[in-house]
């Protein structure tokens, strides 16, 4: 019997072989039977043809013999080059556009032709690097086939060898059965027997063109299964999944079955056919754009703006239209058109002349974001920042900030990022920005380190003396939160920010956050209302002393916490302190059952808000629960919207006659704008009226105003006693 695979092998060979040559088809297939054995060269041919062919399967057959497999290609080729670029102070994490041409190069040499279609092609084609752990998945789905998951336990276990051995990956998480476990052709038919005695002998799961079939393994397992397997139409239109789960000592526990979906046929019964085409979307929101900022913007111009569209479809009745500027003449604007009623709501434009306060911006919309600029870019930022005029924090920290090109006699970037990496403690990870900036004694390097490892839950900024090399700061960076820690926090000395800060809003921000940094759990998305609710007045109350302040606690069971700032605001000292409660912290306050409505509360705005009106919300000016609760829908009335007297005297007329609100104390209101933006949208008022002044009891009256036509809301009034939601 013929080698399938030695035959592929001389076949590729040949046709490496005989690409310059003019040969026929014909002349080509008799080349390959007689290298692999078969249909025999007939006589006619000549001697001198035949003694050349012989040669030439020769070097063919050598040839075939030295090509790689794909998994030796992955061992002997990738992996090598991985290691080899790494530095000994970092892993690198991507090929370079050369090492991937070579990659690319090799994998050609040795039969394996990656899709053209696939991103790693279209990688090499635009010239640039590639992901190393995509690099050689794009190998490995060649030799396994089907997606990660439908590999099987020893080649996805393989698979992560290699990750460990590239750096990607601590350790192997793919664990393969013991000696003593079934094995895992074993498992598999005891599964799939169980699955086709329940449904039907004829199911044919091991097709892999009819099932996509992903078999786990669990040695340990938490919920008792060790063994599972997943088998689902490979088409995904419509049909039946089935499952299995078994225990490790062989016993099927569990076989289920679930129908499918068709998803176009899903698709068919909910498309949506807008009315609107894309170009008249682009076309309605420039023009609102225009109209509503008075600027003659030019947003339709391929030439200064590209466009971002969102087409409306599953239910959705809206484009959205976003507008990128190509230069620094302009800015971003995001806009939402309704396609029935063609209306247009403007989220934001950026359309008014360059400012300290957008420059950053329009930098980045024109020259992507900062990990691509090169120190003469930032230059050019800070040259242009300083005549310009400013109104936000962050304008303010712009034109604070003296960002310089680099000059002999300072480390480069490369060897700055070398000293931020070892001092930092990272070895795994990627640089998102890097800038120089002015300072005494000696300039700085910035770079927001990307930690890939387990050391860090966040990424963290560094500050590196450009002389000496020395870490001048490192702090924790919590990018998902830009309300504790605006963008800029990256970009500029952390001094620079701690000084406009404490000019801007006085010690108590600085020192929140440095309790935060040094005592909170930061793994937490929100540590100030999860880990530590500093912020909020309702647990501790600062007192400041000079540069001292002190957080004391209004509860026996929580700490005081003491924090001195320098003349900048930068924290010399975070302490905690004995407690100043007396007693144990109420139930509705522990942090552990606190409601979820304290989720997108901007703490900021919280304390501020809380020192200001008391900490009664629902008794803070519309505007202020907007601010305070950005992410809740709260909002304020707008043009044609019943304000905020009319809402409460229309409550007031819906209490009953034994209603008896304090005529000293002043009602509440929650306002809050639902489905916004959809043809659906509707705002629902809740007024309170307050029986005694310093109590919470209050006659609620909740009510919708605006609301889409053909919808009847009812007025619900709820006496005090009654704590249900209105």
């Amino acid at each position: 019997m013929k080698d399938k695979a030695l035959e592929e092998r001389i076949q590729h060979a040949l046709n490496a072989e005989l690409s310059g040559l003019r040969t026929t088809s014909r002349q080509r297939s008799e080349f390959f039977e007689s290298a692999t054995g078969g249909k025999k060269v007939k006589r006619k041919t000549t001697y001198v043809m035949v003694f050349a062919i012989v040669l030439m399967l020769i070097a063919a057959t050598a040839l075939a013999v030295a090509l790689l497999s794909p998994k030796e290609i992955v061992e002997q080729v990738a992996v090598p080059m991985a290691q080899g670029n790494d530095r000994e102070w970092r892993v690198e994490m991507q090929f370079t556009p050369e090492e991937l041409a070579a990659f690319i190069r090799s994998c050609n040499e040795n039969g394996i032709d990656l899709d053209e279609n696939d991103a790693i092609m279209k990688a090499i084609r635009s010239g640039e690097g590639y992901s190393e752990e995509e690099a050689i998945m794009a190998v490995c789905r060649q030799a396994f086939g089907g997606n990660y998951f439908e590999w099987t336990l020893a080649e996805r276990h393989w698979f992560q060898d290699m990750m460990v051995s590239i750096g990607w990956a601590f350790e192997n998480h793919e664990p393969l059965p013991g000696p003593d476990d079934l094995t895992e052709e074993d498992a598999r038919n005891r599964m799939l027997s169980a699955i086709r005695a329940k449904y039907g002998e004829d199911l044919p799961l091991e097709d892999r063109a009819v099932y996509a079939a992903e078999l786990f393994y669990q040695p340990e397992p938490e919920a008792g299964e060790t063994w599972s397997l997943h088998c689902e139409p490979r088409d995904r239109k419509g049909g039946t999944e089935y499952r299995a789960e078994m225990n490790g000592a062989g016993e099927v526990v569990s076989v289920t079955s679930g129908a499918l979906a068709d998803p176009n046929a899903a698709e068919k019964q909910t498309e949506f056919l807008p009315a609107l085409t894309e170009e008249e979307a682009i076309h309605l929101a420039a023009e609102a754009i225009r109209k509503e900022y008075q600027a003659d913007t030019p947003l339709e111009d391929p030439e200064s703006y590209r466009w971002n569209v969102i087409r409306p479809g599953s239910g959705r009745t809206v484009w959205h239209v976003n507008f990128i500027s190509k230069t620094v003449n302009g800015g971003f604007c995001s806009t939402e058109v309704n396609d029935i009623t063609r209306a247009v709501t403007v989220l934001s434009a950026d359309v008014s002349d360059i400012t300290a306060d957008n420059i950053l911006a329009r930098y980045r919309a024109a020259y992507g974001w900062y990990d691509t600029w090169d120190s003469t870019l930032w230059a050019e930022v800070a040259g242009k920042a300083a005549d310009l005029p400013v109104s936000t924090m962050e304008g303010r920290v712009t034109k604070a900030t003296p960002w310089i090109a680099w000059r002999e006699g300072l480390l480069t970037r490369d060897e700055a990022e070398e000293k931020a990496f070892r001092q930092a403690g990272v070895r795994m990870g990627d640089v998102n920005c890097a800038c120089l900036i002015d300072a005494e004694p000696n300039p700085v390097w910035k770079f927001r380190l990307l930690p890939w490892d387990e050391s860090y839950q966040d990424s963290i900024v560094v500050e590196i003396d450009a002389v000496t090399g020395e870490m001048t700061d490192l702090d924790m960076y919590k990018s998902d939160y830009q309300e504790l820690e605006p963008s800029f926090h990256m970009i500029t000395l952390h001094r620079i920010w701690a000084r406009l800060e404490l000019e801007e809003n006085g010690p108590l921000y600085p020192a929140r956050m440095a309790v935060l940094k040094r005592f909170a759990d930061m793994s937490f998305d929100m540590p100030e209302v999860d880990s530590i609710p500093i912020f909020d007045l309702r647990y501790w109350q600062p007192d400041t002393e000079g540069s001292v302040i002190r957080f004391r606690s209004q509860w026996q069971d929580l700490p005081d916490y003491e924090v001195e700032l320098d003349e900048n605001g930068v924290p010399v000292r975070v302490e905690e302190k004995e407690s100043s409660g007396t007693q144990p912290l109420p139930a509705e306050l522990d942090r552990e059952c606190l409601d979820e409505s304290l989720y997108g509360v901007n703490p900021h705005a919280l304390a501020a808000a809380q020192e200001t009106y008391g900490f009664n919300d629902v008794l803070w000016p519309l505007e202020v629960q907007a601010e305070v609760f950005p992410d809740q829908n709260r909002t304020v009335p707008r043009e044609g919207e019943m304000s905020l007297e009319e809402a409460a005297a229309f409550a007031k007329a819906q209490l009953p006659p034994e209603a008896n609100p304090a005529e000293d104390v002043p009602y509440g209101a929650l306002l809050y704008r639902l489905d916004a933006g959809s043809p659906e949208e509707f705002t629902r008022w809740t007024i309170f009226f307050f029986e005694a002044p310093d109590t919470t009891e209050a006659w609620r009256v909740t009510f919708v105003d605006k609301h889409p036509e053909g919808r009847e809301y009812v007025v619900d009034v709820k006496e005090p006693e009654d704590t249900g939601n209105g």
